[in-house]
């Protein structure tokens, strides 16, 4: 399977984040380093932290970006996370207590180059106020007196924001790939507490309109497959912008239909752990029992799954199982009253769908 978007990201973020740690390794240092001593052995080292960073906190590190001290002091733990687990990978457990000083100054210099990446990313970074801030948070590193900063290198601190100034262009073009005036998703608020979002599917194919419209429409149903898989690429595209952005995420609805039913295995495209922690699969209550082959496969790959019932009518209380979050209009919560002490012993919970949907 190729890698998705998200992935290809954060591989990308990989080489910036080693880059940076090349940098900064002139200037943040110590007196006498014992773990290493030539600047091969530290790529190496630092390579293999950044690695398993990357691949489990990445996204998890854009709070305070607007504060490099704050930022450090969040960060700084699951860097030194990353090293513990570098450790125990290479059977060198022993490090973090014999050399101390230098995990230390290893887990400073991997988390300046995250503070630097990720306060400069090209969705909400900010360049300039990012530079002006880093020579404050070396001079905060210089109050240590374990490491030694050098604070007023401006040659490698202009190699350092050359080199993000360069990647920033890639990150751009990497963004770019996926617009297009010709299509696009159309998300809507589905409900507003928590935030869940629907989407569809909208092109514009220039002079289509002209043509016979039975012969569209069999053409269209031709390349269901495509057009979703193209609508599925611009979500993980949206979900990866607000990974990188200090925002709140939603979570994205995909409706559970006919076509879904056949092709379960269509959302392979989103098997990252992060897009699954933003995707439900949304299923009319209703229809649970004719999809219900097809919803345990998709269980089984590891996706949530979130019901909805629109009818505002009195049900009976044995309407929905154990377990089940249910997405409803705010008038059928009044109609059932009688029903709200079962419903919360069977842990079921209602969600208000949006009024202006």
């Amino acid at each position: 399977m190729s890698l998705s978007v998200i992935d290809k990201y954060v591989e990308k973020k990989k080489k910036d984040l080693l880059e940076y740690a090349k940098i900064l390794e002139s200037l943040i240092t110590l007196e006498e380093n014992k773990m290493w001593k030539t600047k091969n052995e530290f790529n190496s080292i630092c390579k293999d932290v950044i690695d398993i960073y990357a691949n489990s906190y990445y996204f998890d590190n854009n709070i305070h970006r607007d504060n490099p001290i704050e930022y450090s002091n969040d960060n700084i733990n699951l860097v030194l996370q990353s090293i513990i687990k570098y450790c125990k990978k290479t059977a060198q457990e022993g490090m973090l207590r014999q050399k101390k000083n230098e995990t230390f100054l290893l887990s400073v210099i991997v988390c300046t180059a995250c503070y630097v990446d990720i306060s400069t990313n090209v969705i909400d970074g900010n360049f300039i106020d990012t530079k002006s801030k880093f020579k404050y948070l070396l001079n905060y590193l210089k109050k240590t007196k374990l490491l030694k900063v050098y604070a007023n290198d401006r040659i490698r601190i202009n190699d350092l924001f050359d080199a993000i100034k360069k990647n920033n262009k890639d990150d751009n073009k990497f963004f770019e790939l996926y617009k297009s005036k010709d299509y696009s998703n159309e998300y809507r608020i589905y409900t507003i507490e928590p935030l869940y979002y629907t989407f569809n599917f909208n092109y514009n194919i220039k002079g289509l309109d002209e043509y016979d419209k039975d012969l569209i429409a069999e053409i269209k149903k031709e390349f269901t497959t495509k057009f979703l898989e193209m609508s599925y690429e611009l979500l993980k595209i949206k979900i990866l912008m607000e990974l990188i952005s200090n925002k709140e995420i939603g979570t994205y609805l995909i409706k559970m239909n006919d076509f879904l039913n056949k092709r379960p295995n269509i959302l392979k495209e989103f098997d990252n752990q992060y897009l699954k922690k933003y995707i439900k699969i949304l299923v009319n209550v209703d229809d649970e029992s004719k999809y219900i082959d097809s919803l345990n496969t998709i269980k089984e790959m590891g996706f949530n799954l979130i019901y909805e019932y629109l009818n505002n009518e009195n049900v009976n209380e044995n309407k929905f199982t154990y377990d089940m979050e249910v997405i409803v209009n705010k008038e059928f919560i009044e109609n059932n009253k009688e029903n709200e002490y079962t419903w919360e012993k069977n842990n079921i919970k209602f969600v208000i769908k949006n009024k202006e949907d």
